[in-house]
């Protein structure tokens, strides 16, 4: 029995890792979602506070991760049992869900850094024209005068 007994209270530690990893994933899905309508919305400002939230979120869940597969290591099959509950089928299941949203949020943000980029291109094309007639002022107002 006092074999047992450490392997029971670290499978219901591997359950409450899954239960706060399950937690911090349905905020990831959840902030996955804001910055998805921020990017057809183009709400760069609100992308920047959900990309700063979404990291706080994922160094948290890098830290379950480990410690899941540390206690999976250390356990052996006797994890097995709470890796196969429904919070743990939940905890993926969110993963999907998120890597979707991931998935269709993307091409948005992709689009509008090109967009961007466009413009930025064409703001400076038109800052060295800008510059040129400034520098060669002198010379514009003498034409413009002879006309």
């Amino acid at each position: 029995m006092s074999q047992t007994e450490p392997i029971e209270l670290h499978a219901d530690s591997v359950l409450d890792l899954l239960i706060a990893q399950c937690a911090d994933l349905e905020a990831l899905l959840a902030l996955a979602r804001r910055e998805a309508y921020a990017a057809e919305a183009k709400d760069f400002d609100e992308i920047l506070r959900v990309v700063e939230e979404r990291a706080t979120l994922g160094e948290r869940l890098e830290v379950y991760h480990r410690q899941i597969a540390e206690m999976r290591l250390k356990l052996g099959e006797a994890a097995e049992p709470a890796l196969r509950t429904s919070v743990a089928k939940r905890v993926t299941m969110l993963a999907t869900e998120i890597l979707a949203e991931d998935a269709q949020t993307r091409p948005l943000l992709l689009a509008a850094r090109n967009e961007v980029a466009g413009k930025q291109q064409r703001l400076d094309r038109s800052q060295r024209c800008v510059n040129a007639y400034l520098r060669d002022s002198y010379h514009a107002v003498a034409c413009d005068q002879h006309l």
